[in-house]
């Protein structure tokens, strides 16, 4: 008897439990046609706030997508290539716009509208997302549309709101990408922070019946800091008994001062969508604490599931925290390049029929954290002598529009499209803040579309160049773990394909990897940095490029110096007993941050991100050969990758020693990158030697970028530069 009423009591809760969960619907989006809110024809680069229980909240905006035919570069020459679908924004929005429900109030500047639906009213107010990298950028409806309960209201208000708007942090113009000292001199501006904390890391709640389970973690935010926004991934998800449309969470943060005095509580509760596609933003604004633009804070944060909720199973909390931060006094290059100078694609006769109106998508572009506001920009150059080349062709950037590129004649009468750096910068920065949402994950960029006869006589890609800023700390230069263990890191990814047809077996055979170069030095070792090379085979490659021979010149105040060839370099196997210890920590870094989001990122198109090259290093076998010679006073790797190469291969470079007094400014050049065919060259990497002070302030006593998550000090500095139980 007694059995029996344990039973049926268990049974009980559990049924109250997977009924607490089943009368939460779907999640609302409220929509309203884009010609009745006056948005139809504009471009879909908006973004939207709402006011929720007095707050001003960003809200993500959804609108119509449309769908493209793709088909990546590296399958363009071959008799049976892979045409994709891929949803994108359209150039003008277009259908309806949707919302996440908000209060019937303005939320500061911008276009307001005001829509019924059901019975209620709901706000939402939209602005240009180019001029706020804290709001969201709209995405494609189709994204969402099945996780989702679409409601369609009435217009019953529309207005512009003039009146002022919260304080945002902005990048100051950046005219010239230049790396050299004036970067390190000058550099002022805003950055993208973004890092997770060791419990937002795919971390697991275990829930059982009402008692609390929470993901705590600690952070600094320098002054200048007005708000942090945490980012919940699609890998955050509810596992637990009855089923779940929502975790329900409640958000409990702790302010700080330099002194450890509280400043500031609070907790909010929300219900963050399971596996929310493809991000959750809830937004903490700090605008009310005393003193909040020009003080160092400390955060406290925790993510519960509330107690007396009974909810049994398991919760995943997988986050990043994201900041607009306020920075001075130094900045870093990164470049990338695909596919290079003079890369014809042009398929087989056979096959051009396949690709009327498609687009040419290149993969491999992302923005390293640490991403400067106002920094991306572009060159691009593509050719073709058709008669009959489009007027224009459309830009992607993942699903963003950039923007339309006209055609031009050359002397030798072909077609010629041209981005320069000055053109769609706001479109360029939208996409870059917006893929770190997810941790510098975005999709490739795509041009078209292009006649199928266009592709019959060949188009040449003599450039697709993105470059930029960034800084892999956001410390303080007073800091002690800048001053002792700083990084500097100049970061270039490269990208080669081609294919190989045999007329005799009617066999392809794709070749195409993914280089990843960073020059790494540490406290004042600036003049003798290290290289770290790594090599990536796309996914859906047969094989590496076969050589890739990279070369590298320095020089200082403009004068050409020579280099030292290395007295150690190779290849290491993860966790192996020769892996060097910056070798260690950038796989560290990677795997850390990186290793679960890159289970549920999108892989169309041969997606590979730019830090997935550390994931699952691999011991250089024989069919991988590593060589360095001294040609003219430059250093010449040749790296061989046989057709068993490993597909992952990260080689330490050695140290690099230029023949100058210590003290001198010295610039370090990759001169030239050759591989699968495709040249690449002239990227440059100035690593700071200006002097650094110690601070008294322990508050300072962090790293952030080149841990993956914040780590923060006193900790003895002899030990490895990032540490896991010292993060927050």
């Amino acid at each position: 008897m007694l059995l029996r009423l344990v039973l049926l009591t268990s049974l009980a809760v559990l049924a109250a439990a997977s009924a607490q969960q089943q009368v939460v619907e779907k999640p609302l989006l409220i929509c309203i046609d884009a010609g009745e809110a006056g948005l139809a024809g504009k471009p879909p680069l908006i973004a939207g706030y709402v006011t929720s229980r007095g707050a001003r909240q960003p809200a993500q905006l959804y609108i119509n997508g449309t769908v493209i035919k793709a088909v990546g570069i590296w399958e363009v020459n071959s008799t049976k290539p892979q045409i994709q679908n891929l949803t994108v924004l359209p150039p003008e929005v277009r259908g309806l716009v949707c919302f996440q429900p908000g209060d019937p109030a303005p939320a500061g500047r911008g276009l307001y509208i005001e829509v019924e639906a059901r019975g209620r009213r709901y706000g939402v107010t939209i602005i240009n997302a180019t001029e706020d990298p804290t709001a969201p950028p709209a995405l494609p409806l189709e994204y969402i549309a099945d996780k989702v309960e679409l409601v369609r209201g009435r217009l019953v208000a529309k207005r512009a709101v003039r009146g002022p708007t919260a304080h945002t942090a902005q990048a100051e113009p950046l005219a010239i990408i230049t790396p050299g000292p004036s970067l390190f001199r000058d550099f002022s501006g805003s950055i993208v922070a973004i890092f997770k904390l060791n419990r937002t890391d795919n971390y697991v709640l275990n829930l059982n019946g009402a008692g609390e389970a929470c993901a705590t973690g600690r952070f600094i935010l320098p002054n200048g800091t007005s708000s942090f926004s945490i980012i919940f991934t699609p890998a955050t998800r509810a596992n637990v008994y009855g089923g779940a449309y929502y975790l329900t969470l409640s958000i409990a943060y702790k302010v700080y001062d330099e002194g450890n005095r509280l400043l500031y509580n609070n907790t909010i509760n929300v219900q963050v969508p399971n596996n929310p596609k493809p991000w959750y933003i809830v937004n903490i604004d700090l605008s009310n604490v005393n003193n909040a633009y020009n003080i160092v804070k400390r955060i406290e944060l925790s993510i519960c599931k509330p107690a007396r909720l009974y909810v049994y199973g398991q919760y995943v909390i997988d986050a990043y925290i994201y900041s607009i931060v306020a920075a001075r006094s130094y900045a870093q290059p990164f470049a990338m390049e695909s596919p290079g100078q003079d890369a014809v694609v042009a398929p087989p006769p056979s096959a051009g029929q396949l690709f009327n109106g498609t687009y040419i998508v290149v993969p491999g572009f992302t923005p390293p954290p640490g991403y400067v506001l106002g920094s991306a920009r572009a060159n691009i150059v593509l050719r073709t002598c058709a008669s009959n080349a489009p007027t224009s062709v459309n830009i992607y950037w993942g699903p963003f529009y950039i923007g339309a590129i006209s055609r031009t004649q050359g002397i030798d009468g072909c077609w010629y499209y041209v981005v320069t750096p000055v053109m769609f910068t706001g479109a360029f920065n939208t996409a870059a803040t917006s893929s770190l949402r997810l941790g510098g994950l975005i999709h490739s960029i795509a041009i078209g579309p292009f006649p199928w006869d266009v592709y019959n006589r060949g188009i040449t890609v003599q450039q697709m160049r993105i470059e930029g800023l960034y800084r892999p700390e956001m410390n303080a230069r007073s800091s002690r773990a800048f001053n002792e263990n700083y990084m500097g890191w100049g970061t270039y990814t490269l990208s080669g394909f081609t294919s190989f047809v045999d007329y005799y077996s009617g066999a392809i055979y794709y070749y195409g990897s993914k280089v990843d170069l960073k020059l790494y030095a540490t406290g004042d070792a600036y003049y003798e940095p290290h290289l770290v090379i790594s090599i990536s085979k796309y996914d859906g490659m047969q094989y590496h490029c076969p050589t890739v021979e990279i070369t590298i010149g320095a020089s200082s105040n403009g004068v050409p110096v020579a280099l030292e060839r290395p007295t150690s370099f190779g290849s290491y196997t993860e966790g192996g007993s020769g892996v060097l210890s910056f070798v260690d920590l950038i796989v560290d870094f990677v795997s850390n941050v990186f290793d679960e989001t890159n289970k549920w990122v999108s892989r169309a198109l041969g997606f590979i991100s730019w830090v997935t090259f550390g994931i699952d290093v691999v011991q250089a076998a024989s069919w991988v050969g590593v060589n360095v010679d001294q040609v003219n006073g430059e250093l010449r790797y040749t790296i061989g990758l046989g057709p068993l190469a490993p597909g992952k291969v990260v080689i330490d470079g050695g140290e690099i020693f230029a023949r100058i007094s210590s003290g001198s400014p010295v610039t370090f050049i990759i001169k030239q990158v050759k591989m699968c065919g495709v040249t690449y060259g002239d990227y440059s990497a100035y690593l700071d030697p200006t002097a650094r002070s110690m601070s008294n302030s322990n508050i300072h006593f962090f790293r952030t970028f080149t841990c993956g998550k914040q780590e923060i000090f006193p900790m003895p500095m002899t030990a490895r530069l990032c540490d896991a139980s010292f993060y927050g």
